[in-house]
């Protein structure tokens, strides 16, 4: 359900893949397919090139719930901080969208 009320505001949104698996790949192929979903016509949204996958999620935690790795905590605080300004970038890249999404709504075969 949750996925479901994601993609009715993922329409030209921000987004950021990330996954946890209890094996090596696990999420890999979910977050292959999740970002041709978001790359769709019909949902348009902006996703970041780069994503991030914790694998042997079981292990990564301590009891605290704190991740227990150091390197994995940097790569995860460096593509949060990629997506920080993913979302600033693609912000500025708007000004042609409306008038783009106008015409296209104006569009009328007959005019041809």
């Amino acid at each position: 359900m949750a996925f479901l009320w994601y993609l009715s505001i993922a329409e030209q949104a921000e987004s950021l893949i990330t996954g946890a698996s209890y094996g090596t790949l696990g999420s890999s192929r979910a977050q292959l397919r999740l970002r041709q979903i978001l790359n769709a016509p019909e949902i348009k949204a902006n996703v970041l090139p780069d994503e991030f996958l914790l694998s042997h999620s079981l292990q990564a935690f301590d009891s605290s719930g704190d991740l227990v790795d150091l390197d994995v905590v940097k790569k995860l605080d460096a593509i949060f901080d990629d997506f920080r300004i993913f979302v600033k970038i693609t912000d500025k890249l708007r000004n042609a969208q409306e008038l783009l999404r106008k015409d296209a709504e104006e569009f009328n075969w007959e005019k041809l």
